[in-house]
């Protein structure tokens, strides 16, 4: 039979009292424990010690608690507990199935609860963990939560689903959430420079969950993180970590800031109904003041006590954050121009380079063009579609006269317009508010204009005077009035289309007051 440990103390007591002629249940009475435990080691005493002896040996009575055969018993189990394990990972397995093929082995083996209670306790001692103390400034931990949050468009009622991003300061605690529209790349990013910005500053290393948003591939200890993901790793000059896949004490910190969010955001929220994801953001970020700032249980200092303490760890944060760099492949046209697809805008290059291939990188505020390794033209990003941005220097000498475009603007035309007369103005102003872009309307404009060298100033500027009766005007309209030599007939106000006749039995508004 197995023994339960007794705390070396009571073991003295026992023999203590024993010794002083008390008797079994009264020992057991005063020390709380019992008969059986009094009674075992009275008799252990008894066949190690002489009753006359004052110095009891309170190991060997240990040791003599468990007999040989019982530590083999339990030696022999414990070998087998590494294989347990592994199995009852295995689909179908349980404990008790494992206790069955034992007792089968070991007839005289322990019994279902003993068995249990020693895999339980073996896996414990597998599961030791170490508190790690961060420090400030090094890590930040990010992750998605499980669930997500919503808004809903007032308009069409539709519900759009949000995923939400959880970063941790660990050495201080402190915690920013954001609701994003996906797990996509761009999204992430956002989400990691909002957190920064949030934060104030750079920590020495970026730690993640295997989000495919970051990591190509998982591995214990050198992880594949995708382009992006190193990307942002070089221009914030940052270290990336990922977490052991099915690790999740690599990232507990995170993991229990998640379980936060969902207290102190989802659940505060939870019947609240917000129309944008602006609008959810905002909530969120009034939640997180709240979480940040409420002090930590049974302590005096909060969350945000401790960042700001850390945040003079943090490094500062460039003046411009990190964006996501797209690049494409685009051939050079005859007009050495070359076409961003995604805005269907055109940049120009050397002529020279006309019919070659070259790859385009390019931001939300730059696009660089590149032949080979060499970097051939540079420009502002401009999203407006069909448009054109024309660096001079990449024209050709014949196409020189093509340098008067870069001047070419609304003010421009109208200062031109003004010289021939107010009516010739009003064309021009006419035609350059028609079209949503106003470079469209240049190409007309400059028709117009050059109707002064055909035409002359005054016809011109009577031709516009009787297009602005109809309120109606272009380039072909003025020169179809000037073809025809209309703009020397008399201007006639346009007759009205209907009037009523006058008639006896017709009434007029007079006779409904």
């Amino acid at each position: 039979m197995a023994y339960k440990h007794t705390r070396m103390e009571i073991v003295k007591e026992i023999i203590a009292l024993y010794r002083q002629g008390n008797g079994i249940k009264k020992i057991s009475r005063i020390l709380g424990v019992s008969k059986n435990t009094v009674k075992k080691y009275l008799r252990l005493w008894a066949e190690r010690s002489d009753p006359k002896q004052a110095d009891i040996d309170i190991k060997d009575l240990y040791s003599d608690s468990h007999s040989h055969a019982e530590v083999l018993k339990h030696q022999e189990l414990e070998t087998q507990f590494s294989t347990m394990l592994t199995e009852l990972k295995r689909v179908g397995v349980t404990r008790y199935l494992l206790w069955e093929e034992y007792k089968v082995q070991h007839p005289t083996g322990y019994s279902y609860s003993r068995f249990c209670a020693k895999l339980k306790a073996y896996r414990a001692r597998l599961d030791v963990t170490i508190r790690l103390t961060h420090k400030y400034g090094d890590v930040l931990s990010v992750d998605y939560t499980g669930k997500k949050l919503h808004w809903v468009d007032e308009r069409t009622g539709e519900v759009h689903m949000c995923e939400v991003l959880v970063c941790t300061l660990p050495a201080s605690g402190y915690t920013y959430a954001v609701a994003l529209g996906s797990q996509k790349q761009e999204d992430f990013v956002q989400g990691i420079n909002l957190a920064l910005q949030y934060f104030g500053g750079l920590p020495q290393i970026v730690q993640s969950d295997n989000l495919k948003s970051f990591v190509i591939k998982s591995d214990r200890y050198e992880p594949t993180f995708n382009q992006l993901a190193l990307q942002l790793a070089k221009y914030y000059g940052i270290e990336l970590q990922a977490a052991r896949s099915g690790k999740p004490k690599d990232k507990a910190h995170v993991e229990r800031h998640v379980s936060l969010v969902y207290h102190q955001i989802y659940g505060p929220l939870r019947d609240e109904q917000y129309h944008s994801i602006e609008a959810l953001n905002r909530a969120i970020r009034a939640r997180l003041q709240i979480l940040n700032e409420k002090n930590y249980q049974g302590k005096n200092h909060s969350r945000k006590d401790l960042y700001e303490q850390e945040q003079a760890s943090l490094r500062p944060l460039p003046q411009q954050l990190f964006e996501v760099q797209r690049s494409t492949r685009a051939k050079v046209q005859r007009n050495y121009h070359v076409v961003l697809g995604q805005d269907k805008h055109q940049y120009s290059v050397p002529y020279h380079h006309v019919g070659k291939y070259t790859e385009v990188i390019y931001n939300s505020r730059q696009v660089e063009i590149y032949q080979g390794i060499e970097r051939i033209a540079l420009h502002k990003r401009d999203m407006r579609p069909h448009g054109y941005t024309t660096d001079p220097e990449h024209m050709p000498d014949q196409h020189s006269r093509y340098l008067e475009q870069k001047g070419w603007d609304g003010e421009y035309f109208k200062s031109q317009a003004k010289d021939v007369g107010p009516d010739t103005l009003w064309a021009v102003t006419k035609v350059l508010d028609s079209k949503t872009f106003v470079e469209q309307t240049y190409r007309s404009c400059l028709g117009i204009l050059s109707l002064r060298k055909k035409y002359g100033l005054e016809r011109l500027e009577q031709a516009s005077k009787r297009a602005k009766v109809t309120g109606r005007v272009n380039y072909q309209i003025l020169a179809n009035i000037l073809k025809n030599q209309m703009d020397k007939a008399p201007i006639i106000s346009e007759p009205t289309l209907f009037t009523m006749p006058h008639h006896d039995n017709i009434r007029g508004p007079d006779q409904y007051t």
